[in-house]
């Protein structure tokens, strides 16, 4: 099996014992580009022993002073960036998704998780309280213990990167297992976690199919946490095939967020930004803006420009300066995404443009979908309700504020959501009433790691980013201690 990718596991990179593979595919040309090894549940269970025997041993890694483990995830973050071409060159290979994009986001989030989490390692705290002049009560942070990192295929690297450092620097012990499609940045991570000396055992990676290697991951009961993003239906899997052994568990999952425009913003700078948060990754994110509510005064106007400026976005490879749109994932997903197209037009909503696969010249063998904006669209309709998780914008229009917040919050999903409006007390109160865990104002995506994100209703369940994202990797203990020792005298002599 020459040339095949393998794991990371005890420090050693291993072929699972199944001796099965997994070819994985450019998404852009339907080629092979790699072929990596199948794990499968014993596999797992190797690489949580050993994050087992290396959290158990206090001289490898939670007892490490926090300022060491901070000084490594900043050596981490050096080499993620002294290879950033290469890591986004394979991610854009891997992904399909344009490389000014995995340069600028994927592999630059990456750096900059690791860089904020070496950097706040040491910022865990305890609180101390004073009861009485004879009790000490105080809390202290301890890592958690094991952790089973599950990450989605859209933001390999990245949402790794997001769950990794923060593990990491709490003192944590950790299996990571990439999406099958998309592992090979994954595997260049830990090619660096070796190269930066992070110690035996204490990150392990296994590659195999969630239905195999991952519910091994999540159902062991050595496993202390789950770190989950994908999809809410597996996260309500996960949620149950867990609960024997009661994990903790952060569950970053669907959404289908709102995108507010009320009738005083400026038609051109909304679009650009309308278009920014749905067409991104081909719309390919958990946070994408794929619900548009336009109020009614310039809803024509409005989806007049916006339709125009659609129509005339640049399709072309991940490498080509020039696009600005690329493939979805797989042909699964891409007759995923066109079914739920199908659907729209049958459920009656008007196809204003896109809607179709792209087969022109060197497109066809690739997984391209043109960008699709649906208008006049009901709340009732699937394609309104269910995350599509694709390049589908639906609009609808509104008259009143009131309406705008009850139709921004009539789906299952609260994870993101924007409101664009000169009148930024209105902006307020829409967004103090829209049920999602990050809103964005006259802007869409921009957001830094500093600050804390907590999903509304079925987008998922614990906090994510700052300070309480590395708390969240911990757990709180208290003691109490007495400075008079003395009898109870609660019991006769």
């Amino acid at each position: 099996m020459k040339n095949v990718k393998g794991m990371f596991i005890n420090g050693q990179w291993v072929l699972s014992s199944s001796e099965k593979t997994r070819d994985i595919i450019n998404p852009a040309t339907g080629e092979i580009i790699a072929v990596v090894t199948e794990g499968k549940d014993n596999d797992a269970i190797l690489a949580i022993e050993s994050a087992k025997a290396a959290f158990k041993d206090d001289s490898v890694w939670r007892n490490m002073s926090a300022e060491e483990r901070g000084a490594l995830l900043y050596r981490i973050a050096d080499l993620i960036e002294e290879n950033i071409d290469e890591m986004a060159r394979t991610e854009s290979i891997n992904t399909g998704k344009l490389f000014r994009e995995t340069r600028y986001d994927d592999v630059y989030a990456a750096v900059g998780a690791f860089r904020y989490y070496g950097g706040i390692a040491t910022s865990l705290q305890g609180h101390t309280a004073n009861h009485s002049k004879d009790l000490l009560a105080m809390t202290i942070r301890e890592p958690i213990g094991i952790c089973s990192i599950i990450v989605p295929w859209n933001y390999p690297l990245g949402t790794a990167a997001a769950s990794i450092a923060p593990a990491l620097a709490a003192g944590n012990t950790i299996i990571v297992k990439p999406a099958s499609l998309t592992p090979l940045t994954t595997i260049m991570l830990f090619e660096i976690f070796e190269e930066a000396g992070l110690p035996e055992g204490v990150a392990n990676l296994v590659l195999g199919s969630g239905s195999n290697i991952g519910k091994e991951l999540i159902a062991n009961k050595n496993v202390n946490k789950i770190v989950f993003t994908g999809s809410t239906k597996t996260g309500m899997d996960i949620i149950r095939d867990s609960s024997s052994s009661l994990k903790k568990l952060a569950l970053e999952l669907g959404g289908k967020s709102p995108v507010i425009v009320f009738d005083d913003s400026d038609i051109d700078v909304v679009a650009d930004n309308v278009m920014f948060g749905i067409f991104l990754s081909q719309g390919q994110l958990c946070v994408a803006g794929s619900r548009l509510l336009v109020q009614e005064d310039i809803y024509h106007k409005f989806v007049e420009n916006l339709v125009k400026r659609v129509g005339s976005i640049k399709v072309g490879m991940p490498f080509d300066e020039n696009a600005e749109f690329g493939p979805l994932i797989s042909k699964e997903h891409m007759h995923y995404v066109l079914n739920y197209i199908e659907a729209g037009i049958k459920e009656g909503a008007k196809l204003a443009v896109g809607g179709k696969r792209i087969t022109d010249g060197d497109f066809g063998n690739g997984y391209f979908v043109e960008p699709t904006v649906f208008i006049d669209c009901k709340n009732h309709m699937r394609i309104v309700q269910e995350e599509i998780f694709g390049p589908v914008l639906t609009v609808q229009s509104f008259s009143t504020e009131e309406e705008a917040i009850n139709m921004a919050n009539d789906t299952i999903y609260g994870l993101a959501g924007a409101v664009f409006t000169k009148d930024i007390e209105k902006a307020l109160r829409v967004c103090k009433s829209v049920k999602s865990g990050i809103l964005w104002v006259n802007t869409y995506l921009e957001a830094g790691s500093s600050l804390p994100v907590t999903p509304y209703k079925q987008s998922g369940i614990g906090v994510v980013g700052g300070v309480q994202g590395l708390e969240e990797f911990t757990v709180l203990k208290q003691i109490n201690m007495s400075l008079n020792p003395k009898k109870t005298n609660w019991f006769s002599e």
